[in-house]
């Protein structure tokens, strides 16, 4: 007699990893589709520090709040912003032009946000989300940036 149970043992635990992916990459997606239907969301893409060293630049969504702006990493599980920019520890925030690299796509902009304690970020935005921000930065109520006349 041949013994089948080896093989449809492994049958079950194929299937179990190819249900569990399905759901994973379900809570994946389902996570993107929530953040971006949110008002005040855009995407942007944010340079990050790795951890040996270096920089890279990593896409995801921005998400505007009264007081500060929260990034998302994009296909993250994670349900907590991974950046938090608070709109009273911003310096300066210079922005450039930045001319598309192919035709037919739109240009964006460089964002740079200069943080108290010698804190740099950078981002890019497309232009209607550059000009959103740019009008919630000087749009900030009386005292809430530093170098307001209060």
């Amino acid at each position: 007699m041949i013994d089948m149970s080896i093989p449809v043992l492994l049958a079950g635990i194929g299937m179990l990893f190819v249900v569990l992916a399905l759901m994973f990459a379900l809570v994946l997606v389902g996570r993107q589709v929530a953040l971006s239907r949110q008002r005040g969301a855009f995407e942007c893409s944010l340079q990050r520090r790795g951890l040996v060293g270096g920089s890279s630049w990593q896409h995801g969504m921005m998400r505007f709040g009264t007081d500060r702006l929260r990034w998302f990493r994009a296909f993250s599980v994670r349900v907590r912003p991974e950046v938090v920019i608070r709109r009273s520890a911003i310096l300066d925030v210079s922005r450039r032009r930045l001319p598309s690299r192919t035709e037919g796509d739109a240009d964006s902009y460089l964002v740079e946000f200069t943080l108290r304690g010698d804190r740099t970020i950078l981002a890019i935005v497309d232009l209607a989300s550059g000009a959103a921000m740019n009008s919630w930065i000087e749009g900030a109520p009386t005292g809430l940036v530093i170098g307001d006349a209060d």
